[in-house]
């Protein structure tokens, strides 16, 4: 599931599917979560199964598009994982007689994803075969 190749286009409309699929999942979950016995722990099981659907077709959209671009999936660590872990986390604050200002470091981690997702949209993979194999 995570070789082969997908072109650019094939990749947004899957993305875009995976996007919807996700909510409409959750609402599905509703009467799952209201009707069980312990709505808590069916509400966290609901959110783990989705999350972890979610996470993995994600993943294999992505490092398909990099083996069309002739690139390693390894590169969805720096593309996705990582920023997708340090956003929000890390922040500079500094305060002084005059008012004070705060930047997240975070956000340059959410910037990186998004650039990176903007280039796994728009940038044409490779023509004929690459290391990953035949066009799609």
């Amino acid at each position: 599931m995570l070789s082969g190749r997908i072109r650019r286009w094939r990749f947004f409309l899957c993305s875009l599917v995976l996007w919807i699929t996700a909510p409409v999942l959750a609402l599905l979950g509703i009467p799952l979560v209201e009707n069980a016995r312990y709505p808590e722990a069916a509400a966290i099981m609901v959110v783990v199964v989705i999350g972890m659907f979610w996470t993995w077709a994600g993943m294999a959209l992505v490092m398909k598009r990099l083996h069309d671009l002739n690139r390693s999936g390894w590169h969805y660590v720096w593309m996705f994982f990582l920023p997708g872990l340090l956003t929000g986390s890390v922040s500079f604050h500094w305060n002084n007689t005059h008012g004070s200002w705060s930047f997240g470091y975070g956000q340059v981690f959410g910037i990186v994803a998004v650039l990176a997702s903007l280039y796994l949209i728009f940038a044409p993979g490779s023509d004929g075969p690459n290391d990953y194999g035949y066009p799609p």
